[in-house]
């Protein structure tokens, strides 16, 4: 039997929209953290060594920018300017991340409750039916709802696998940022 995607997406019944839906959010979110992460270039021997150089398009250095120019009211208040542009930055990095995680978490379920609205329909097929049900009578409702699963798992997966690949990204630049801080510090008010 050869279905198209189109039938595919019609047999899975009303719980495919929601999964449509939420299958365009992640191709969206994931396009635009690719392009986000592509246009910065992050050099952490840039930004200790000339943090007064402008920032374009390099994240650690304007948070090392914020901490030399802040140097002359003292290393707490460097710090204190610091982690606010740091948190700032890392807040424009995970922008989207959890709502892939949570699309990652709710679309089996969606499928999930798809199958079982299937078993639903099928049982009632059965009750119906009574003592002449052939297994062809019911199957048509498993069939729906199995494909209401593996829908839901073929957008949780994607979601999933970008979302981690998006929160390591992310992890570095805070190992990086905290390198950025620990250098500058030491530079300016080591004794």
């Amino acid at each position: 039997m050869d279905f198209s995607l189109q039938d595919l997406f019609h047999k899975g019944g009303s719980f495919m929209w929601p999964l449509l839906i939420l299958s365009i959010i992640t191709v969206v979110i994931v396009l635009e953290r690719i392009i986000f992460y592509a246009m910065r270039r992050y050099r952490v021997s840039r930004a200790i060594a000339d943090p007064h150089r402008e920032p374009g398009n390099n994240p650690l250095l304007t948070v090392s920018r914020a901490f030399t120019n802040a140097t002359t009211d003292g290393e707490e208040h460097s710090l204190n300017v610091t982690e606010r542009e740091a948190s700032r930055v890392i807040r424009s990095h995970e922008r989207g991340l959890r709502t892939l995680a949570l699309i990652a978490a709710i679309s089996p379920l969606i499928g999930l409750l798809g199958t079982v609205w299937g078993m639903v329909v099928a049982f009632s097929k059965i009750a119906k039916l009574g003592a002449t049900v052939t297994p062809g009578d019911f199957a048509d409702g498993i069939w729906t709802g199995l494909l209401t699963t593996v829908a839901g798992l073929l957008v949780a997966i994607p979601a999933m696998a970008m979302a981690k690949i998006f929160e390591a990204r992310v992890d570095q630049l805070v190992h990086d940022l905290n390198e950025v801080t620990s250098h500058l510090r030491e530079r300016y008010f080591s004794k």
